[in-house]
């Protein structure tokens, strides 16, 4: 699963040397999509430097690694760090090395358009205000030596809905944690300020104990999703869990498989929209499906034009109801 390309990484890091491995400060490419080398120089890459892309500064004592996979530009040097180098705005996703074990603060300040995030169990500390500024929307986590990491962290950053795929030995989770967000309302006649919260993400940001996501707490939590949360957002969360059941209890995915029930249809038509076929099959597989709930599938695909979709349901259709044959008598 953690395998990178030399091609793929960044056509000029710079970095400095500190004790214990390479501190990255600033990466020169060609595009937003960055991807960082495990090693630079035989030494682990082991942390992130503050600012690192926030903003165009180059301090002069930098080292500079360049990859030789990658053509050069021959442009005049000050003009190619002006123009180059990839930070705030145009940084898209980042795929940190392995051994990151630190973040400094503000590295991804106002980096609006970072949507993406890989990295492993190694990184648990993220300096202040690390993910200010952004709106990041997925993250994806390898875990090597256990199930702490640096999850709680970034999703207390982020207000906004964030999706993370946690890949164990074998075996891959995914969970959602829904946007929510803090109002402060004046209380006038007591002199107050009463703090309301909008949304089930501040309770499912809770469900961590030690850097461990809490799996029966995020899965207790239903009811507030029900109560909070708009029909697409349930959906999706409950299929997570039920097409990724990494520590699902019994009676959580009873509690799911029931809130499906009650709501097949419409859930059915979210999953044929989403293009979500995961869903689709595990509804096939545990015997959910109605003539009525799948018909109405077949029709939100086809509306949408989801013909890759629609061709599934077709199939899940001949095989779930197949139509009597007539018979004669004579």
């Amino acid at each position: 699963m953690w395998k990178k390309e030399c091609g793929q990484f960044c056509r000029e890091i710079h970095y400095k040397r500190k004790e214990e491995g390479i501190e990255i400060t600033g990466c020169f490419g060609e595009d937003g999509q960055i991807v960082l080398p495990d090693e630079i120089e035989g030494l682990p890459v082991i942390s992130i430097a503050p600012y690192a892309f926030a903003e165009a500064k180059t301090d002069q004592d930098d080292l500079i690694w360049r990859n030789k996979e990658v053509p050069d530009i021959k442009v005049d040097r000050h003009a190619q760090e002006k123009a180059e180098r990839i930070c705030a705005e145009q940084v898209e996703s980042v795929w940190l090395p392995k051994g990151v074990t630190e973040i400094g603060r503000y590295a991804f300040y106002r980096c609006r358009n970072l949507k993406t995030l890989i990295l492993s169990d190694s990184l648990l500390e993220i300096g202040g205000g690390a993910f200010t500024g952004c709106r990041l929307e997925a993250v994806e986590i390898h875990f090597f030596q256990g199930e702490k990491s640096c999850l709680r962290s970034i999703v207390d950053e982020i207000r906004f809905a964030v999706r993370a795929r946690l890949f164990y030995e074998g075996e891959e989770a995914r969970v959602l944690f829904p946007e929510h967000y803090e109002e402060a309302v004046e209380n006038t006649p007591a002199r107050l300020l009463v703090t309301h919260h909008h949304g089930a993400g501040g309770y499912y940001r809770q469900c961590f104990y030690d850097r461990e996501l809490d799996y029966k707490k995020y899965d207790e939590l239903l009811y507030r999703t029900r109560a909070e949360e708009e029909l697409e957002t349930a959906v999706e969360l409950v299929m997570n869990r039920l097409c990724y059941p990494y520590r699902l209890e019994p009676a959580a995915k009873d509690r799911y498989k029931t809130f499906l029930q009650e709501c097949l249809k419409e859930a059915a038509g979210i999953l044929a929209e989403q293009e979500n076929q995961d869903g689709l099959m595990f509804l096939e597989r545990e015997g959910l499906w109605t003539l009525e709930a799948l018909e109405a599938a077949m029709e939100r695909a086809a509306q949408s034009k989801k013909t890759e979709v629609l061709s599934l349901l077709m199939d899940m259709r001949y095989r779930c109801f197949p139509k009597k044959q007539k018979t004669f008598e004579l």
